[in-house]
């Protein structure tokens, strides 16, 4: 079933409430600000109270590999310019920022969150830049774009993969416009994603047709928007968005993931789609269970009146 399918089906009943899922995140970030000023001296505890606040991912891969349209479709917002044709949109590195409010509770009342999102040009040769935002950045994620027909392994993307292996920072490597060109190209892709990551791991499990790779990444393919040929009359809907999102969420460590949840806050088919893994993946990571999600429930609310 389609992720378009599927929306219209689960909109018959209640979906999973982000809020509840965003309080239990919150929770583990107020437990990590208190960790931090109970252990460390007050200047590095000021330091690390402002990372655990300010999250980062980055989206990279060849030019008109769909980059920017994935951005778009996982925060639910058209935030990142896009367009049809053979010519590439994003032609320097750029950076979008979502804000909300972190909490409303405690000692941690009036403080912010920020999501820095990379969109980087596609990559044709080395490019430090994107080098230099992962060593500087630390983010959230990696995630790694080709499309049917570009190129996957390469050169100028193992050392990237490399780099962010040894920081222990999550490699997403998607095959996006999955429906473009042949299925062998497709699966071409796929085996280089496959070739990319095994020599890392060779712990491999597979779920929602995501091949994951241990703590180090995942290989998948993904339609950002629904695929569409005159020519031929082949119409596809988008697909595969929603499960890139729950994979990259239950891969990613406990600070980590209260950014991931801001990322998707206004993301609404997502948290109606996927209700039961989530309601489920939160059960058991989680001894508190739903008191992770206060903060979010409040963040949601300022995005709401914007």
């Amino acid at each position: 079933m389609s992720e378009e399918e599927a929306t219209v089906k689960i909109r018959r009943t209640n979906s999973v409430d982000s809020e509840v899922v965003l309080e239990v995140a919150a929770k583990n970030l107020r437990k990590s600000i208190r960790e931090c000023e109970t252990q460390n001296p007050p200047f590095i505890a000021d330091h690390l109270k402002s990372k655990l606040q300010e999250f980062t991912f980055v989206v990279c891969g060849a030019p008109r590999t769909g980059k920017s349209t994935l951005i778009n479709a996982i925060i639910n917002k058209d935030i990142a310019p896009t367009k049809s044709g053979p010519s590439a949109v994003t032609l320097e590195t750029k950076c979008y920022t979502l804000e909300g409010p972190c909490s409303n509770e405690g000692d941690q009342e009036g403080q912010t969150f920020r999501i820095n999102i990379w969109d980087t040009r596609g990559i044709t040769t080395w490019d430090k830049s994107i080098a230099d935002v992962i060593e500087e950045k630390h983010p959230m994620c990696l995630i790694l774009c080709a499309s049917p027909g570009s190129f996957a392994n390469d050169e100028f993307v193992r050392p990237l993969i490399s780099q962010c292996v040894n920081l222990k920072i999550f490699v997403a490597l998607v095959c996006t416009n999955q429906w473009n060109d042949s299925g062998e190209k497709r699966a071409k892709v796929i085996e280089e994603f496959h070739n990319l990551l095994r020599v890392y791991n060779t712990k491999v499990s597979t779920d929602n047709d995501i091949t994951f790779y241990g703590e180090i990444g995942l290989v998948t393919m993904v339609n950002s928007i629904a695929y569409s040929n005159r020519r031929t009359g082949l119409y596809r809907p988008r697909n595969g968005v929603n499960h890139l999102i729950y994979g990259i969420m239950k891969s990613l460590n406990e600070d980590q993931l209260l950014g991931w949840c801001y990322t998707l806050m206004e993301n609404d088919g997502f948290w109606s789609q996927m209700q039961g893994q989530i309601q489920d993946f939160f059960a058991q990571k989680f001894t508190y269970g739903k008191s992770f999600l206060w903060s979010l429930s409040k963040a949601k609310t300022w995005f709401q009146h914007q």
